[in-house]
This record gives structure tokens, C-alpha cells and sequence, in this order.
């Protein structure tokens, strides 16, 4: 649970700094970097000699979490543009 919620997090904070610059592209780049991310790490905890091993369930909580995040940013996103489509959210 906190790989899932921490990658979401990342996730959707990626995808705050990304979108504005990328567009649509901004949330699936911050999706894939967050999701590789976690790849990575977990790759090289196995790695690191210290007792710890790569966990593949930590890998795919990692990546679902990414998803959620971009998806949840996404929602967001869509929702503010028809609440606000003028773009000035204080009228």
C-alpha cells in the first residue's frame, strides 16, 4: 500500500510540471518516469549486497500507483477545464 500511494503521489506531482509544458504527453511522461523510477530502485535493492532484494509485487504496486496517479491528475484536469472553462478559476 505505501508503494502504491507514494508512486501515485509522485506521479501526479510529475504530471503537475509536465502538463503545463506537454499537454496530454506531460501526464503519460510523468507515468512512465514514475513507473520506471520505481522499476529501477527496486532493481537495484536487489543489487545493493545490504540484504535486501528486488520485490516484484513492490514492482507492480510501483507501476499501478504511477497509473492511478497520472489517471487521478487526469480526471482532475478535465474536471477543472469544464467547472472553469474560461480558465479564470476566481470570477
Amino acid at each position: 500500500v505505501a508503494h502504491f500511494g507514494a508512486y501515485a503521489i509522485f506521479a501526479v506531482l510529475l504530471s503537475l510540471r509536465l502538463h503545463a509544458r506537454y499537454d496530454f504527453r506531460g501526464i503519460l511522461a510523468a507515468v512512465a518516469t514514475s513507473a520506471i523510477f520505481g522499476a529501477l530502485m527496486e532493481f537495484l535493492q536487489g543489487l545493493s549486497g545490504l540484504g535486501r532484494d528486488a520485490d516484484y509485487v513492490d514492482m507492480v504496486a510501483n507501476l499501478l500507483g504511477a497509473a492511478l496517479g497520472g489517471l487521478l491528475y487526469w480526471l482532475a484536469a478535465k474536471i477543472i477545464i469544464i467547472a472553469f472553462p474560461t480558465g479564470r478559476v476566481y470570477e
